[in-house]
């Protein structure tokens, strides 16, 4: 009986001081999945990151925002259309009476020095697109509306290719061309990205609103990096196919959705 018993004793003993090797091999596949996690992040498409990050934070947080002093997409919630349509008024990009009728009808509820500075600048924004010849190239229209100046830019083929957020030689000269007006002012601007109802077929993007806060990003990137304006008097807003300023029932309609909106604000204004 003990000599049974004793073998028993030995086998157990013998069986116990080799579990450390469970422990050691867990440790060992945690490390190799660190690795792995590690190196896909050091090879990661700056592209899929950003596409990835507007991802995240329009299905997990409530309030996004993007801006290079913000700590997320956006600085407020624009991934998710706000309720009622936002009519945007085309005038013609030169100043004429029927412009300057419609600008007064809109901005009936700003102050008149909010109002006659707004003018101002849309009159600068104007010269500057005539003297750069950029006016049937980007299909800039303005329009003064109670929360401030509307610069609408047309984008298809002109900021942006098919499905990408990288602004093209075009679009950069737009975008420096307002921002040289927009330096001497110190206005908050809002600059809101939108699309078509085209669904996205490859890329990195997989929604139209995804695509629309990226190629927005971009613009207030290259406002920030390149024309040197404060990165606090700026913010960056996707609205995808929302806010449609035309059907998506014809290629000419769906052409005018595709823009890019500077929404300069009326002195004294906050930003949502």
């Amino acid at each position: 009986m003990r000599s049974r018993l004793a073998d028993a004793g030995e086998s157990e003993e013998v069986e116990n001081s080799e579990r450390w090797l469970l422990t050691y091999a867990d440790m060992i596949t945690l490390l190799l999945a660190l690795f792995i996690v590690l190196f896909a992040v050091s090879t990661i498409s700056t592209k899929k990151f950003e596409a990835l990050a507007l991802g995240l934070q329009k299905s997990f947080s409530p309030n996004p925002g993007v801006l290079p002093s913000s700590n997320g997409v956006e600085q407020y919630d624009s991934l998710t259309p706000t309720a009622g349509p936002r009519q945007i008024q085309q005038t013609p990009s030169v100043n004429t009476p029927a412009k300057q009728a419609a600008a007064t009808a809109s901005a009936t509820s700003l102050s008149a020095s909010a109002e006659s500075q707004l003018a101002a600048v849309d009159q600068k924004i104007t010269q500057a697109i005539a003297a750069k010849g950029l006016q049937g190239t980007a299909g800039v229209t303005e329009a003064i509306e109670s929360r401030g100046l509307v610069v609408q830019v047309l984008t298809d083929k002109v900021f942006f290719a098919s499905d990408s957020a990288d602004l093209g030689p075009a679009g950069e000269e737009v975008v420096d061309t307002i921002a040289s007006v927009l330096r001497s002012t110190t206005n908050g601007i809002d600059v809101e990205g939108y699309t078509d109802d085209e669904p996205i077929t490859g890329g990195p993007y997989t929604t139209n609103e995804e695509l629309s806060a990226v190629r927005a990003a971009s613009v207030v990137t290259r406002l920030v990096d390149v024309d040197g304006l404060d990165p606090d008097r700026l913010a960056a807003t996707g609205f995808g196919a929302s806010h449609a300023v035309a059907p998506n029932d014809t290629p000419a309609d769906r052409a005018l959705n595709r823009r890019i909106d500077f929404v300069i604000l009326a002195s004294g204004a906050t930003q949502p």
